[in-house]
């Protein structure tokens, strides 16, 4: 494609004049190039000259681009048009008067047609967020998280600093409980694997709360789970719970696994240390501000996004 060139000094404020038009049209392949005095005003006849016909103009002015956009509208042209501001970039500078080989390096890059688009990645999200991390910071905000989003939330260590578990008892969202989480996947598309390592099954468990009662260690507290340092085998919880049967002593370590769409880790170290975790996975640690950016980010991601493709 033939590319014409529309070069103005900017009523003689630039070191533009014809011998540096030569020079210019000279470094872009072709003729020297007229430098205009006025393109915007009494000059303006050589742009309307220019975008005759189909062939791309590059105007060296963006400071009136609005008129010249204008002016191409009320001549109805087909010509693309294109505008590249060598003005505050090259010519007014310090070195204003040697900067030639700078504007036609910017005319240049100006024709250059545009770039493939970048390639991206559809991914839906139904707004299904799992909560991972210790009980005294991931129950609030599985709590908070519940009236916008579809929580689930899994407990990595329960016990001391658990201010409010009332939400447990009432059971406003599915809990899990577990060790050695694994998290592959992406937003959308996320499946997470954790090994069910407590006595207690919380999926099971009624809350009926009489293992808390039976307990003669108060080793389970309101976040129905068994702590092991303080049990000493009498398994009088078990026999409180019955047949409702939540809790198993001789349960070996069993492998679960979910898919969700959104992860909010609140594990003092992310699960996930890749230099650029998955779209739609989060870990703030321990600092509240960082907490409290990633749950509004974690509200406004449901439904249907398009990102960069980060990978072939």
């Amino acid at each position: 494609m033939t590319t014409r060139y529309q070069v103005c000094n900017c009523n003689g404020s630039m070191a533009l004049d014809a011998e540096a038009g030569d020079a210019l049209g000279r470094a872009l392949g072709g003729d020297a190039l007229p430098v205009a005095t006025a393109l915007c005003r009494r000059d303006v006849g050589g742009f309307l000259k220019a975008i005759d016909g189909d062939d791309q103009v590059v105007v060296a002015c963006t400071q009136e681009q609005s008129l010249f956009a204008e002016l191409a509208q009320q001549k109805a042209t087909v010509a693309p048009i294109r505008f590249v501001n060598i003005r505050e970039t090259a010519g007014w500078g310090r070195q204003g008067p040697r900067a030639v080989p700078k504007m036609a390096a910017l005319l240049a890059a100006a024709a250059l047609p545009d770039p493939e688009p970048v390639p991206t990645v559809d991914f839906k999200s139904a707004g299904r967020v799992l909560v991972i991390g210790p009980a005294s910071v991931a129950l609030p905000w599985a709590e908070r998280l519940s009236a916008q989003l579809g929580v689930s939330l899994l407990l990595t260590a329960t016990g001391a600093g658990v201010k409010d578990s009332s939400m447990l008892e009432e059971r406003r969202f599915p809990v899990y409980s577990g060790s050695a989480v694994k998290i592959a996947g992406w937003l959308g598309a996320f499946s997470v694997g954790w090994l069910q390592d407590n006595p207690i099954d919380l999926e099971t468990c009624t809350r009926c709360n009489a293992c808390i009662t039976a307990c003669p260690e108060g080793a389970i507290d309101l976040t129905y789970q068994v702590d092991l340092s303080r049990c000493t085998a009498h398994r009088d919880c078990v026999s409180a719970c019955g047949a409702i049967g939540a809790i198993d002593f001789m349960r070996t370590a069993t492998v679960r696994s979910a898919d969700f769409d959104l992860i909010l880790d609140l594990s003092p170290t992310p699960l996930i240390s890749l230099h650029q975790p998955p779209q739609g996975y989060f870990a703030p640690g321990t600092d509240v501000a960082q907490q409290s950016d990633a749950a509004l980010r974690l509200a406004q991601m449901v439904g249907e996004f398009e990102k960069p493709k980060f990978f072939i």
